[in-house]
């Protein structure tokens, strides 16, 4: 009873802390903020060891304290598909326009107060006036919000964003649960990701210096990271293992890096040996021998890459484009084996034309994926 009667009064004193928010209480929504800042804070520099950043915050309180919220809920409750619940909370019957499932879509509490669907949809109609595209990446437990949210705008006559879902990342045990405490911390699994690169490191490179390989393994082990998470279709999912998100083998973001750092090595050693041979102004003859397979496979790589990447911006899938960087670093790793960039002190101009060529398109693709291009490893 008293566990019962404690909850009551942290149930009533949250009602009247939103309710004073959605009326400007400055007060309130200075203490949200202070409540908030600090969690939000922690995830921003997490992300950042990723590469991940943001241009701007927006507050859904914004949309309340000018009115937009009040000013909805007005709109909706005039729609033919208004409902009132016996508490005197408003929804939207959405079973009326094709939903299926849980029809009734709350926009209203009781008291008045709105909820956070109904200020998502403010900050929706806010977004329209600032792009011609709008996309949302969402987790797939939003799916039926993304379905409420998208039939209410075209009720008011807007339009739906585009939402991609991603699945849920699953552990070998099963399903993460943060409740059951079944979860991979994203701060464990850098840490971890740095010590495993140091370690392959030492055995490879023995001759960097502290410093050197330190920032080396932060790049090699975030960028594994989020390869191996970006790399797989956000739709499928995957069950997450430390040797796949940390393996520097053949299908990983340190395979990619690696042959961006040997095309990289190339370039040196021509500066090195010819500099005049760097100054690329136009792209060599063909030669009339026959060509290697690898410079063949490399060039039909190089060829598709607009396409690909074309085709991975108009379907938002980058796990295409991770599997194309996959390829062509496959290729290029094939052309170093079979063509002689720098052959008895001489530099072949074609050869070293396309090495070039491989190295901005792999260092570009990297930028996009979010991979570190790392010039030496």
């Amino acid at each position: 009873r008293k566990e019962s009667e404690k909850s009551e009064t942290i149930e009533k004193t949250i009602g009247e802390l939103v309710h004073a928010s959605e009326h400007g209480d400055e007060a309130v929504l200075a203490s949200f903020q202070d409540a908030y800042q600090p969690v939000l804070d922690g995830m921003l520099e997490t992300l950042g060891r990723l590469g991940i950043v943001f241009d701007r915050f927006t507050k859904e309180s914004v949309f309340v304290t000018n009115g937009d919220v009040a000013k909805l809920m007005e709109t909706l409750g005039a729609l033919e598909i208004n409902g009132v619940a016996e508490n005197g909370a408003q929804y939207l019957d959405l079973g009326q326009r094709g939903l299926k499932g849980k029809t009734e879509f709350f926009y209203r509490r009781g008291d008045g107060s709105s909820l956070y669907a109904t200020r998502d949809i403010a900050y929706h109609q806010w977004k329209w006036t600032k792009c011609n595209e709008l996309i949302n990446v969402l987790g797939e437990d939003h799916k039926l919000q993304a379905q409420q949210v998208g039939l209410t705008l075209e009720e008011l006559g807007g339009r739906r964003p585009e939402v991609m879902f991603y699945s849920f990342i699953k552990l070998p045990e099963g399903k993460m649960s943060p409740r059951r405490g079944n979860v991979v911390f994203m701060d464990d699994l850098l840490e971890e990701a740095h010590a495993h690169a140091v370690e392959v490191l030492k055995e490879r490179r023995p001759d960097l210096d502290p410093e050197a390989m330190a920032t080396i393994a932060e790049a090699v082990g975030t960028s594994a990271v989020r390869f191996n998470i970006i790399s797989v279709s956000p739709e499928k999912g995957f069950t997450f293992r430390w040797e796949d998100a940390l393996s520097f083998e053949a299908g990983s973001a340190p395979f990619i890096m690696y042959s961006h750092t040997r095309a990289c090595s190339i370039h040196r050693k021509v500066m090195e040996t010819d500099a005049d041979s760097s100054e690329i102004t136009s792209m060599p003859p063909i030669p009339e021998a026959t060509m290697p397979d690898g410079l063949v496979q490399l060039l039909r790589m190089l060829a598709v890459h607009d396409d690909r990447l074309a085709k991975v911006v108009r379907e938002h899938r980058p796990n295409l484009y991770a599997e194309y960087m996959l390829q062509l670093s496959t290729a290029y790793n094939s052309f170093y084996r079979d063509c002689y960039i720098i052959d008895e002190g001489k530099v072949n101009p074609f050869y070293f034309a396309v090495s070039e060529l491989a190295r901005t398109t792999l260092r570009e693709g990297m930028v996009g994926l979010g991979i570190v291009p790392l010039e030496t490893m």
